[in-house]
């Protein structure tokens, strides 16, 4: 089930975005479309970043006491509180490089 799910997945945003690049539908996408994309880089994103906190190649954990998480949690600390993506760079890769 995950599989077609994920093959659907993909062709959905394939169609979308050949569809605009090829002169299909002009240069407008339709409004339902573009409600639903506008979404995928933020799940692209933490898709990624949560791959790399907490898969290693012995398999998928979760150990405090790791360096990335624990800047990970603080630098989403300081994304809620200043919404600002460079201070939230700044934070969490500054802190990766201390604890490290």
């Amino acid at each position: 089930m995950i599989w077609a799910l994920m093959i659907a997945t993909g062709l959905a945003n394939f169609a979308a975005r050949i569809s605009v690049f090829s002169g299909l539908l002009g240069s407008h996408i339709p409004p339902w479309a573009e409600r639903y994309l506008r979404f995928v880089p933020t799940s692209v994103l933490s898709a990624i970043i949560a791959a790399s906190l907490f898969v290693t190649p012995e398999g998928p954990q979760f150990d405090i006491s790791d360096p990335r998480i624990i800047a990970a949690l603080i630098a989403s600390g300081v994304a809620l509180v200043t919404r600002s993506v460079i201070a939230t760079l700044v934070v969490g890769l500054s802190l990766v490089w201390w604890l490290s």
